[in-house]
C-alpha cells in the first residue's frame, strides 16, 4: 500500500502547525495574553503529533495503526488545549 500522500499530509500539517506556533508565539511576546501561549501549546501538539505518527510507521517497526493512535490522541489533546485557549480568551 503506497502510504506517499498520508506522509504528504503529515508533512503539511507539520508546516502549517509550525506557523500557527510561530505567530501564536509571536502574539504571546508581544501581549503576553496566555491565550496566545495555549493556543500554540496546542497546535503544537496536534503539529508534533503528526510528526511523531509519521516517524513511528516509516522508521520504526511500529505499524500504521498505532502511529495513527498516537496521532489521534496528540491531536485530541491538542484541540483541548486550543479549546481552553478560546475559552480563556478575553472578549
Amino acid at each position: 500500500m503506497d502510504l506517499i500522500y498520508l506522509d504528504l499530509a503529515q508533512v503539511l500539517i507539520l508546516v502549517f502547525g509550525g506557523v500557527v506556533v510561530f505567530y501564536a508565539s509571536r502574539s504571546y511576546r508581544r501581549t503576553k495574553s496566555q491565550s496566545m501561549l495555549l493556543l500554540g501549546l496546542g497546535f503544537a501538539c496536534v503539529a508534533v503529533g503528526a510528526a511523531i505518527a509519521g516517524v513511528m510507521y516509516n522508521f520504526s517497526s511500529s505499524d500504521l495503526e498505532s502511529a495513527l493512535t498516537v496521532q489521534a490522541y496528540s491531536q485530541a489533546i491538542g484541540f483541548l488545549v486550543i479549546v481552553v485557549s478560546l475559552a480563556r480568551a478575553k472578549s
